[in-house]
């Protein structure tokens, strides 16, 4: 396994959490939104493993917060950049290595907000999100006679430490988003991961081209 992070120290604890639960992972620092950063990163993979079997693009960010009107052009670039971008790139890298032996799969983290519940003042982060649908369906037909599955995952609130940092206290914010499920509660990343983990299993392999919701049945409100 390979935990990349445009934070090698993040990378880094991420691998120590998974060799103390008896497994086996490298670090590595990537920049998933640079083009020479992620050449590099498949440059080592390649090196080191010779193959690749799985690829789950998880790296993400909320982005700024704004009307349309106030929204600036880096704002929105930003956010286009590592969401939409990052998996493009970091797809494209891995086509290659996966080709070889006829056999991967790909996971796209989307959300629930390219789901039809559209979070206001948040068109970047929307955008990017929707992108990530578009863009799987896409290349899930280009490579699908390879032996490559490409489906995407589509969260809603999530207990992660990201979503705490950002309620910043505020338990109507974690209220709020348990109203908005049909189950009464936020999600936990296992729940995620999980799903995350059937779509890379061998019992999906007829499985492409898809989003898989993992809201809670927020989406049906």
């Amino acid at each position: 396994m390979i935990v990349g992070d445009v934070r090698g120290d993040d990378a880094l604890r991420a691998v120590e959490e998974i060799q103390a639960a008896g497994g086996s992972a490298m670090p590595l620092a990537v920049d998933v939104g640079d083009e020479a950063s992620v050449a590099d990163a498949y440059a080592a993979i390649d090196a080191h493993f010779g193959r690749l079997d799985i690829l789950v693009n998880n790296a993400g960010i909320s982005g700024e917060r704004a009307p349309l009107e106030e929204m600036t052009l880096a704002a929105f670039d930003g956010t286009i950049r590592v969401n939409l971008t990052g998996t493009f790139l970091m797809s494209r890298g891995a086509i290659p290595l996966m080709r070889r032996h006829n056999w991967g799969s790909i996971v796209n983290m989307s959300s629930l907000t390219a789901r039809g519940v559209p979070g206001r003042n948040r068109c970047n982060y929307t955008a990017s999100k929707t992108g990530v649908i578009g863009f799987s369906r896409v290349l899930a037909d280009e490579v699908g006679r390879d032996g490559i599955t490409v489906n995407c995952v589509a969260p809603s609130r999530i207990m992660t430490a990201l979503t705490i940092a950002m309620a910043g206290g505020n338990s109507e914010y974690f209220a709020r988003g348990a109203a908005e499920t049909v189950v009464g509660r936020l999600g936990d990343p296992g729940e995620v991961a999980h799903a995350v983990a059937w779509l890379c299993s061998d019992h999906a392999r007829f499985v492409t081209g898809t989003t898989l919701d993992v809201n809670g049945g927020n989406s049906m409100i």
